[in-house]
């Protein structure tokens, strides 16, 4: 099982963010942060030349069934997209939720896990 669903885009990485942040809504979620890593590491005085944003982003309902579920999942919680430089190639990555649940031994967060996976690779594909 990989861990991680890529796909290679020739979208400015900024309008990436823009065009996700937009298309999110039609499923329900929503972006809680982006944290742009080239920005933070250069505020600690430490060089970083590659522009890598990291797209935390959540459906509030969902979440906070998981976490009715098991509190220690919120763990695992938000849904995490990176979009990043890679050999001149932009990429746009999202952690698997099937594999971030494979740990976990109910069939309903699995089914979830798989569902929220699908809608954000459609939304990646969209957004691409």
């Amino acid at each position: 099982m990989d861990f991680s669903y890529s796909l290679k885009t020739s979208k400015d990485i900024n309008q990436i963010v823009l065009d996700i942040t937009e298309n999110l809504n039609d499923i329900g979620f929503g972006v809680l942060e982006t944290l742009d890593f080239k920005e933070i590491f250069e505020k600690k005085g430490i060089e970083f030349k590659k522009n890598y944003k990291l797209m935390e982003v959540c459906n509030p309902t969902t979440a906070k069934n998981v976490l009715e579920t098991n509190p220690e999942l919120g763990l695992l919680l938000p849904c995490t997209i990176a979009i990043y430089q890679e050999n001149n190639q932009n990429i746009i990555s999202l952690a698997k939720p099937t594999s971030l649940l494979s740990i976990v031994s109910n069939d309903n967060l699995q089914k979830l896990a798989k569902e929220i996976e699908e809608n954000l690779i459609e939304i990646i594909e969209k957004s691409k």
